[in-house]
């Protein structure tokens, strides 16, 4: 059934809109980013705003969503790259929307839709790395405890400082951990 121009205008100004949203967060963090700044910056009114997106959280998981999709689609290139190749593209995917990240964890005791997000999120991401561990001859079991710990490994690199070369002495020894029992 073909669109009418009112739905393809609607679908337009709300990804016009995730845009300029995921840049002001970036830029600023959610907290200092105004539903009206946001709304000013897309030429609308504040309250038109809530005809696209139900509230600022709602907004931000729409950033959010953009930003996995984009990262998903690199990342599905990836294929013959090697797991520590893989880990050292998923952290620099995070740190580039770092302030993000932390605005995650700081709203999921906040916000319910934050908080199924992130559970979501996570299950996506574990799935992900138990696919890959299982395919380089890890147990079902195995993969599912090592993808955890790597998720930790990860989220402990994103918010304490480092140098490269110390995010890569931690990597090898996670990948040194996970295949010693291979």
């Amino acid at each position: 059934m073909a669109r009418n121009k009112r739905d393809i205008d609607r679908k337009d100004k709300q990804d016009e809109i995730i845009v300029i949203a995921r840049a002001l967060f970036l830029a600023q963090g959610y907290e200092a980013t105004s539903m009206a700044q946001v709304a000013r910056d897309a030429g609308v009114a504040p309250n038109t705003l809530y005809w696209y997106f139900t509230d600022k959280d709602d907004l931000l998981i729409a950033v959010l969503n953009g930003l996995v999709l984009a990262s998903l689609s690199e990342y599905t290139q990836l294929g013959s790259a090697s797991i520590k190749e893989q880990l050292v593209w998923l952290i620099a995917q995070l740190e580039q929307s770092k302030r993000l990240v932390f605005t995650v964890h700081a709203r999921v005791e906040q916000s319910q839709t934050v908080q199924l997000w992130h559970s979501q999120f996570h299950q996506m991401l574990d799935h992900l790395i138990v696919e890959k561990l299982i395919a380089n001859g890890l147990l079902k079991e195995q993969a599912i405890v090592i993808a955890t710990a790597g998720t930790f490994i990860v989220e402990g690199l994103l918010t304490h400082p480092h140098s490269a070369q110390q995010r890569d002495s931690v990597i090898d020894w996670l990948i040194a951990q996970t295949f010693s029992t291979v």
